[in-house]
């Protein structure tokens, strides 16, 4: 009995005291999940106005609450995957540095109460631009957060419409809805880009998803024009002939251009606010836009380096407004670009434009990318981003949206969508096999997280 036990206890201590056999294996990253349901929650929030709906929650500011919630459970989840936060080159970057700029244009406001307020939206706006950045990892989730936009919608263009129906009109004839889409042209433009997203769901996703996208259309498309906004109903005008350009399919591009010509003749036809698209020269509006832009670009004159202070070109406008134009107050500039020369000067302009620029032209890289390794519906994700982009930059030219909430969104998905294809690429490339040309033709849209892992999980040496 002892014979045969004594080789068993030495084998136990040999394996007992063989350290180098023991191997520990990496902890895996944790995925950025509860963040990413604080962000669909958030955006919620955000288009549904939900604390004016019901007005005792408003103590409890929860778009604030469930804002900040969301940025501290990414920062947990990235300290926990021990990787810093992800930031896209350039256009985090410039977003930083315009939100910089904006800080610093505080110090030299006509108003610094206002600006400082204005930085802190601003300061908000970023912070859920990189809350989407880090954590939208995979196509599925970027397609999560576009339902969550369309869907979020119908808040503000069911309750314009209702509104209009309900003769709670703006200059008798005008319809909008409340808080941040309470303004016509802000519910049009806001509405406007959210058209080509609607296009590429209605035609990249399930047959039951694609008729829930296409009932959305008609009711955005009569929310904008009950707006009476003129610069609405052009940026529509532009995002539609965009879509019926670069649409590949001749029954969906025959349908673009009936709704557009069908739009055109209802408006003819049917357009019930005093002020048109004819005789815009004694139009009294549209002498007031102009002399917000003349008024805008003195301010930036006079204050070149960092303008008169984030949201304060409306404090400006008494100071520089023409002597016989008449308005029953303060006005806005009622141009997105002129408006960030004027509140934010140079410093603050030159990072947001290039913000635009560098996003329209990831975009265009995008599609050509995914359209080389034959992913049909990453290139439409693509095209409706520079789209919606594009209805942006075109709704801007006739209304201050600097410090609205939806070009920034917009950036946020451009990124997102900047990101994935650079990790689908890369993906695709360890794919091939040695001497071998071109994709393979694996669909690696959800990779992206595993790509993220693996990358994490190696040595900090190799």
């Amino acid at each position: 009995m002892p014979e045969s036990s004594e080789p068993r206890l030495a084998l136990f201590g040999a394996r007992l005291y063989t350290t180098a056999e023991i191997q520990f294996a990496e902890p895996k990253p944790v995925r950025p999940t509860g963040s990413y349901s604080l962000l669909l929650v958030f955006l919620c929030l955000l288009y549904t106005n939900l604390t004016l709906l019901v007005p005792s929650l408003d103590d409890v500011r929860p778009v604030q609450l469930v804002g900040m919630c969301a940025l501290l459970l990414l920062f947990v989840e990235l300290t926990l995957s021990r990787r810093g936060i992800y930031m896209l080159w350039p256009e985090s970057h410039l977003f930083l540095a315009f939100l910089g700029a904006a800080v610093l244009s505080c110090f030299t406001a006509l108003w610094m109460r206002l600006a400082v307020i204005s930085a802190a939206d601003l300061a908000k706006m970023a912070a859920i631009y990189f809350v989407m950045v880090n954590s939208i990892d995979t196509e599925t989730r970027l397609r999560g957060v576009i339902w969550t936009m369309i869907l979020g919608g119908l808040a503000p263009a069911v309750g314009t419409i209702r509104n209009h129906l309900n003769g709670v009109l703006i200059e008798g004839t005008r319809a909008a809805w409340i808080g941040i889409f309470g303004n016509p042209n802000e519910v049009a433009y806001a509405l406007v880009v959210l058209v080509p997203l609607v296009f590429l769901l209605g035609t990249t996703s399930s047959r039951r998803l694609r008729l829930l996208a296409w009932a959305v259309l008609p009711v955005f498309a009569t929310a904008i024009y009950l707006s009476f906004s003129r610069g609405g109903l052009i940026g529509l005008a532009a995002v539609l002939v965009l879509i019926g350009l670069r649409q590949r399919s001749r029954f969906l591009s025959i349908f673009v251009w009936v709704l557009l010509i069908g739009g055109v003749f209802l408006t003819a036809h049917f357009w019930s606010r005093e002020e048109g698209f004819t005789g815009v020269s004694q139009d009294l509006t549209f002498q007031q836009r102009i002399a917000t832009i003349q008024a805008g670009l003195q301010m930036f004159l006079d204050y070149p380096l960092l303008g008169v202070g984030i949201g304060c070109s409306v404090v400006g406008w008494p100071l520089y407004a023409p002597e016989n134009l008449y308005t029953r107050g303060s006005l806005v500039n009622h141009n997105t670009f002129v408006q960030a020369l004027s509140e934010t000067g140079v410093l603050g302009f030159i990072p947001f434009a290039l913000l635009l620029i560098s996003s329209l032209n990831h975009t265009r890289k995008m599609a050509r990318t995914c359209a080389e390794m034959g992913k049909e519906p990453s290139v439409r994700l693509a095209t409706a981003l520079e789209i919606s982009l594009l209805g942006f930059l075109v709704c801007g030219m006739s209304g201050g949206y600097l410090l609205t909430w939806f070009p920034y969104l917009l950036f946020g998905l451009t990124s997102c969508a900047a990101r994935l294809t650079a990790l689908d690429t890369e993906a695709a490339g360890e794919s091939r096999s040695p001497g071998e040309e071109g994709y393979d033709g694996i669909d690696v849209s959800d990779r992206s997280h595993a790509a993220e892992q693996e990358a994490a999980s190696r040595p900090a040496g190799d």
